[in-house]
């Protein structure tokens, strides 16, 4: 019982660091007159878009679903720092 603690430990904490460091979650879906709608999941939900905020490129794509870290592999409370004043 104690390996499943352990496995579970660590799941939990690579997860954490991915979210902490800027990665997240995309879902794509397509819609008429070929438009896509990309909803991307961050533990940043309240930073503004692109341009005015970080921008997240995919880093694994599997066509409707993805991960996505920061184009500039810098996590956003970085950014959110340098435009705080």
């Amino acid at each position: 019982m104690h390996i499943l603690e352990r496995i579970f430990q660590v799941t939990v904490f690579v997860v954490a660091a991915f979210m902490v460091l800027g990665g997240g979650f995309f879902r794509r879906e397509a819609l008429a007159d070929n438009f896509t709608e990309t909803q991307t999941y961050t533990l940043y939900k309240t930073m503004p878009p692109p341009p005015l905020g970080p921008r997240f490129c995919p880093v694994v794509d599997t066509g409707n679903y993805g991960l996505v870290l920061p184009c500039d592999y810098k996590p956003p409370f970085i950014w959110w720092l340098q435009h705080k004043s």
